[in-house]
């Protein structure tokens, strides 16, 4: 048992479907200049060489944690074997712990 519910469309009558989507991503992929914000307007932020250090300590040491847990999780699936998992169990553990006081301490970004 279903619905139907008519569908309001701003596509020209006629247009197949496949141009209309294709119409749609264009528009939103290169919206046209009027809908984009000034560069004036635009916030640059501001970040010193150790703000850089800081965040970048922050995003590694997190990306290689899952990383490290991913793969040998990979090789599990894949393989049914969790040899040689250890040693990279023990990084990602190390690289979390790295990642959970690089958090305490602030040094991701301010917004998320």
């Amino acid at each position: 048992m279903g619905t139907a519910t008519p569908v309001a469309r701003a596509e020209a009558v006629g247009e197949s479907p496949a141009v209309a989507f294709l119409g749609r991503l264009w528009r939103w992929l290169w919206p046209s200049n009027t809908e984009l914000a000034p560069v004036n307007e635009a916030e640059v932020p501001v970040l010193t060489l150790m703000d850089r250090v800081r965040k970048f300590l922050w995003l590694s040491s997190g990306l290689f944690s899952a990383a490290a847990f991913a793969v040998p999780a990979i090789g599990v699936m894949v393989y049914g074997t969790f040899e040689g998992g250890g040693t990279s169990f023990l990084a990602a553990v190390v690289s979390a712990c790295l990642f959970g006081v690089t958090t305490l301490l602030n040094f991701g970004p301010d917004e998320a």
